[in-house]
């Protein structure tokens, strides 16, 4: 999140209003770095914990029909090199995969980080070492360069799941020139976050894609009024992780338009050893 000021904001409903901060609430340059360096820190460390992911996937055809695809539930194993990354399938449609499906994922797996490794100054702890410090590298580059996309405004006071939370507006700046994928896509929606107050951190996002934006390649865009809905939590002291992304309203395949609703969940974080 941007820790710059603005002096009108661009709510959710659209409407576009001048206001003053209400006297009630913290001081927004104080506040907003505190959230910024809570979100740096989960940033920093997020390959360092594994996870199970469930997802649907979105299926189109040549001539832009889309459909619903599978249900898949995955093991994830983040690293900082996202190369050995391990994505493994556990789950279809609520059928456990074979020993046999199971077994060859951890053979492709094994073969390819061997190969990457090798080629990676064999695996030392000195790579390891310089891997982990290009990961944070890169987190920090894209969580600046979306808040640099981003202007943020303190609303109001609000619980939310029972903690006391600061609501923030949020939309592009007029002069943002995002340069990653990340930052391209914030530019193009408007909403408001719900952050603890206690701890800064990002709790609860609800956005509107106020423009175009790719999503998953050059055929499928999200459209104009596609509504993101974004839920983090503690998943241990200190440290807190997305658990559950929708998206739901018009998505674009070819030249035909499609209404969808895409969620995607994350639990049971493990740190990684």
């Amino acid at each position: 999140m941007s820790l710059r000021s603005a002096a009108v904001i661009a709510w959710l409903s659209g409407a576009v209003l001048a206001a003053a901060q209400p006297a009630d609430l913290p001081d927004r340059d104080t506040f907003l770095r505190g959230a910024r360096e809570a979100l740096a820190r989960s940033q920093q460390v997020w390959h360092r914990y594994a996870y199970t992911e469930r997802r649907t996937d979105l299926h189109m055809n040549p001539f832009g029909r889309m459909g619903t695809g599978d249900t898949r539930v995955l093991e994830v194993r983040p690293s900082a090199d996202p190369r050995l990354t391990y994505r493994r399938v556990i789950e279809r449609n609520g059928v456990p995969v074979s020993k046999a499906e199971l077994d060859r994922q951890d053979r492709e797996y094994q073969e390819r980080s061997a190969r990457i490794e090798r080629e990676s100054a064999g695996g030392t702890a000195r790579a390891r070492d310089g891997d982990d410090l290009l990961a944070r590298r890169r987190a920090q580059h894209t969580l600046d360069d979306v808040l640099k996309t981003l202007r943020f405004e303190l609303v109001r006071r609000e619980p939310y799941n029972g903690r006391p939370a600061i609501v923030v507006a949020f939309a592009a700046a007029p002069d943002a020139r995002p340069v990653t994928r990340e930052g391209r896509i914030a530019r193009v929606f408007k909403g408001q976050v719900w952050i603890d107050e206690a701890s800064r951190e990002v709790m609860h996002v609800a956005a509107v894609a106020t423009d175009d934006v790719s999503f998953g390649g050059f055929i499928a865009k999200i459209y104009e009024g596609m509504e993101a809905v974004v839920d983090r939590q503690a998943i241990e002291p200190d440290v807190w992780m997305p658990v559950r992304l929708k998206l739901s309203g018009g998505v674009r395949a070819l030249f035909r338009k499609a209404n969808i609703e895409y969620l995607v969940e994350w639990s049971d974080y493990r740190s990684l050893p």
